[in-house]
């Protein structure tokens, strides 16, 4: 008897039928969703996508920048801009000569730039030690017009630093991995793999990392593939929600680890690591809740794209609680840590 013939090797699952559906349509568009072979979403949050032709004072806001900048680039921003208007007045003071400021005999700034230097920063400032004095109708001019931006500028940062303190940010640490992890089913529920003993679960892991805490904690999760579109004649990007275990929960003390059980209705059902690669597959993520310091909305993105390595087949978290002492500890640390879980069921 001749010997069956090979399985023909995996392919990405055909496209249904029809348009795609509003919940297969995250507003990336077609050319991000079908041409594009980058990731979509980076693992910070950040969209993979740049706007040209706005031109420079429309594609950016002074405000934003200023407000969502990190910490180091603002300090250096206000550093160089309260640099630049002292050195600017100053020039402005040694231009309308020596006898345009007095100064008592021997004074350490003596009568070029760097007196006009000193006493800039004074005025800026706002100090007025009184050892330099305006004399010319010119530098009385320049001192009410560097004191009005001192007090402007003044104001200014204050506000964008306070802009910058109060601002919502959900400071949340994803795991850097996906894994495709044995799972048994919730409590009480039927196994997931209808059929065979025990399962498997797209998962990972995240944590709060400040201090204030997080309620209301909500998780969407969407699977990105590429499919063949025999209407078209070309691979075409489809978008669907993964069902998970759980998509809320009303405290965030501790991690969470989010789990999509792999059954037959799963998107991702019957898929190998080959086909997730070949499909430019990726695993969008979006976590929304409500801080409580400030009672404001937050939100935090992250994705995890199996061309990249991001995904870790046969493979289990790694506990990251400390049950010794009175109170439960856990190592945020140790958040990506895992241990080899055997072959597939």
């Amino acid at each position: 008897m001749e010997s069956p013939p090979p399985d023909p090797p995996p392919a990405t699952p055909p496209a249904p039928d029809g348009p795609p559906r509003d919940s297969e349509d995250l507003g990336l568009g077609r050319v991000v969703s079908d041409e594009s072979r980058q990731r979509m979403l980076r693992p910070d949050g950040s969209f993979n996508v740049r706007r040209t032709g706005l031109g420079v004072f429309r594609s950016h806001r002074l405000y934003h920048e200023l407000v969502s900048m990190s910490w180091t680039a603002f300090v250096a921003v206000l550093a160089l801009v309260y640099a630049a208007v002292i050195a600017a007045f100053a020039v402005a003071f040694w231009a309308l000569g020596p006898a345009a400021l007095d100064a008592p005999a021997g004074d350490a700034g003596g009568t070029g730039f760097l007196r006009a230097l000193y006493f800039s920063v004074q005025t800026f400032a706002t100090i007025g030690y009184g050892r330099i004095s305006p004399v010319s109708h010119g530098a009385q001019a320049l001192v009410t017009a560097e004191a009005f931006v001192g007090i402007f500028y003044a104001a200014l940062a204050t506000g964008l630093t306070f802009a910058r303190v109060a601002r919502p940010d959900a400071d949340v640490v994803f795991s850097r991995r996906l894994l495709v992890a044995p799972y048994a089913g919730a409590p009480g529920a039927p196994a997931p793999d209808v059929g065979a003993p025990g399962g498997q679960a797209l998962m990972f892991r995240l944590a709060n990392a400040r201090r204030s805490e997080l309620s209301d904690v909500s998780v969407e999760v969407t699977f990105s593939v590429l499919v063949d579109d025999l209407a078209v004649g070309r691979p075409v990007r489809r978008f669907a929600p993964l069902d998970l275990e759980r998509r809320r929960v009303a405290f965030f003390p501790l991690t969470w680890t989010v789990v999509h059980p792999l059954t037959p209705a799963s998107p991702v059902w019957g898929l190998t690591d080959a086909d997730l690669r070949r499909g430019d597959a990726e695993v969008l993520v979006r976590l929304s809740a409500l801080d409580e310091a400030t009672m404001q909305p937050v939100v935090a993105r992250t994705s995890y794209r199996a061309g990249d390595g991001d995904v870790v087949w046969n493979a289990r978290f790694r506990d990251l609680f400390d049950r010794s002492g009175d109170v439960l500890t856990v190592d945020v640390s140790r958040l990506d840590e895992t241990d080899p879980a055997g072959p597939p069921a």
